[in-house]
């Protein structure tokens, strides 16, 4: 009986916490006109495509970005045969921001991530796929809050 009651009080208890997603309201005040890449590869290609999904059609601002994504792996450590045992992955982006008439900022924004090297040459390459991809998604988060706040 007390334990049918401990976990009553607990669902009650999580359900009534107040949990909403961050992004889930999608009230963001700013409208994306333009996103302009430097260079046309997919790593432009994707933060493009994902900050056009964080533009509210309605938003009282007016932004134009000009983007800018570099991605760098740096070896940190070798073993003693001189193989690489230690990576570190590197996500910048540059960002020239343009709003109002003509108030232009330049923000840079970077991520870092290091992992261990694998053996199997495919799986080290799928997991630096989902690492790009995990620090991509932090960049935007960072991009999305600054634009928010001008």
């Amino acid at each position: 009986m007390k334990k049918i009651i401990a976990v009553l009080l607990t669902f009650l208890f999580i359900t009534n916490c107040g949990y909403t997603p961050i992004y889930s309201s999608k009230n963001f005040n700013f409208k994306i006109k333009n996103i302009t890449k430097l260079t046309n590869d997919p790593l432009n290609s994707n933060i493009e495509r994902k900050l056009k999904n964080f533009s509210d059609q309605s938003g009282e601002k007016i932004i134009s970005l000009r983007v800018d994504a570099k991605e760098k792996i740096n070896i940190l450590l070798k073993n003693s045969k001189g193989n690489p045992s230690r990576y570190e992955m590197i996500i910048s982006i540059k960002v020239e921001i343009t709003h109002g008439l003509s108030e232009t900022v330049n923000q840079s924004f970077e991520e870092k991530f290091n992992y261990n090297a694998n053996k199997n040459k495919f799986e080290l390459k799928q997991y630096e796929k989902e690492i790009k991809d995990l620090l991509i998604n932090k960049n935007i988060n960072n991009i999305i809050i600054y634009l928010s706040k001008l």
